[in-house]
């Protein structure tokens, strides 16, 4: 029964494809408004963006259309509802629980994710442990001009989970380097797990640099990959609760409060994340989740001009023409 449903799912979506330990006292207060910007802007003011490419629907070599992966029952389309219009160089949605592809453009193609790269930082810091230990951060935030930032400086202390929060909420990129020191003891060290772990999952079209995101020749993944990628993200214990949040305030050795730079979260019904980002030459991007009537769809922009919007509008189709079988 259940391969029957595979197949009228992916016969159904080829119609619409063809349509240091211390201990610190919290001094001062230092808000929110050290986030230069919404997510990742390069330094180098005078590049330019990169153009959005005409994305197709035409079929992909290697993604099968709801392609299980995993024993849970892929949700299968029950009615062929125009598909809304998305500008973007690359869309993918996906249900969560079986791995399915529910709709995909352009999906394998290698672009720059900006600040979605964090979601890798954020899942190898988690798989390593120890959130409540205190970090000594070496990074300084003033060297890091037109650019998202936590507001660390030489000498502040933090726990873990305060700087991955910073490194997820504001996207921070001087947390997700302290982060990656914190972690492996060097940039280069963490990012050779970031890369082992998406090699891990199978993902050929990842290529990791930095872990923040910032502009860097080769730094690049696919919709597809980041796709994977979350779903692997809400099996680790904390990342939830990380992409999720709303808010966080930091309390180290001085008190730092964050909000979630993610406007899908607190605005979109189920709203569970999961990450924006910004760059020049990757344009906007955004991973996003929501969860209704226990079934999470993930969705992957790359360089999406309205990407907020596109985003809401792509989980509003796939809640509203898929139905998910019972397992």
């Amino acid at each position: 029964m259940r391969w029957i449903l595979f197949g009228c799912a992916a016969l159904g979506l080829l119609l619409v494809a063809c349509g240091g330990s211390a201990s610190a006292t919290p001094q001062g207060e230092i808000g929110a408004g050290l986030a230069l910007a919404a997510a990742s802007v390069e330094a180098d003011p005078t590049s330019t963006p990169s153009p959005v490419p005409t994305a197709t629907a035409t079929p992909s070599s290697k993604i099968a259309p709801l392609q299980p992966a995993s024993w849970a029952p892929a949700p299968v389309l029950w009615r062929n509802s125009t598909l809304p219009p998305i500008n973007a160089a690359a869309v993918l949605v996906m249900d969560e629980a079986s791995g399915s592809v529910m709709y995909q453009q352009n999906a394998e193609a290698p672009l720059p994710p900006a600040s979605l790269t964090k979601i890798a930082t954020a899942v190898v810091a988690l798989k390593e442990g120890g959130l409540e230990r205190w970090v000594t951060v070496d990074v300084d935030y003033r060297e890091m001009p037109r650019s998202s930032v936590m507001g660390l400086v030489p000498g502040d202390m933090f726990t873990l989970r305060d700087l991955l929060y910073g490194t997820m909420l504001p996207s921070g990129n001087d947390a997700a380097l302290a982060v990656g020191r914190a972690v492996a003891g060097s940039d280069e060290a963490f990012v050779a797990r970031m890369n082992a772990l998406v090699t891990g999952l199978g993902l050929v079209e990842t290529n990791f640099r930095n872990p923040h995101g910032l502009g860097a020749p080769g730094h690049q993944t696919s919709a597809y990959d980041l796709a994977v990628l979350t779903r692997y993200a809400f099996s680790v214990d904390g990342f939830e609760e990380l992409a999720s949040a709303r808010s966080w305030s930091a309390r180290g050795s001085r008190t730092i409060g964050m909000y979630n730079s993610n406007a899908l979260v607190g605005q979109y019904a189920g709203a569970d994340g999961v990450k924006i980002g910004y760059t020049r030459s990757a344009g906007n991007t955004i991973v996003g989740s929501a969860t209704r009537n226990g079934h999470r769809v993930i969705v992957v922009l790359l360089n999406a001009p309205q990407h907020q919007a596109d985003c809401r509008a792509l989980l509003d189709w796939a809640f509203a023409n898929f139905v998910w079988p019972e397992a």
